[in-house]
């Protein structure tokens, strides 16, 4: 295997031709691009799409959203009556109390178990707040406040 060959160091030249490089990309407006076609004899014909207003985009937002909603409410609905029907609140309350009855007849067999949970629990809390904590850190890493630019 033949090792990958270095890259000679950037300098300051290398910099300023990315920034140059950069700058010099353009992009063509569309109603310049039109008018420029429409002066060439033959050329397709370029249609600029129409955006939509914005408070007719709102309108089909909030309308959407309603839709939706009333949607989920009537599905919530039917599935409750034929829950009801089936009786699966009875089978929702068994295995609500499942992790109880589980845990009190570990107890019971093993009754250094529930020093171990204990144990096992207050690690749970403190990796939540572990958690918690490398979460806002890396929200807040790069927050720089915004600083009012006062022209003179």
């Amino acid at each position: 295997m033949t090792p990958t060959p270095q890259l000679p160091p950037r300098g300051p030249d290398d910099a300023l031709d990315q920034i140059l490089r950069q700058e010099l990309r353009w992009e063509v407006p569309a109603h310049l691009s039109a008018q420029l076609l429409a002066l060439v004899p033959g050329a397709p014909l370029v249609i600029e799409p129409v955006r939509p207003k914005s408070w007719y985009s709102m309108l089909v937002f909030v309308l959407t959203a309603i839709i939706l909603g009333l949607s989920l409410a009537i599905a919530w609905e039917f599935y409750r009556m034929i829950g009801m029907d089936l009786g699966l609140s009875a089978v929702l309350a068994q295995l609500q109390a499942a992790p109880a009855i589980g845990l009190q007849r570990l107890y019971d067999a093993l009754p250094a178990s529930r020093q171990f949970i204990s144990v096992l629990a207050s690690v749970r809390d403190q990796l939540h707040w572990l958690l918690l904590a490398v979460v806002l850190w890396l929200a807040l890493d790069g927050w720089q406040p915004r600083r009012a630019t006062q022209r003179t």
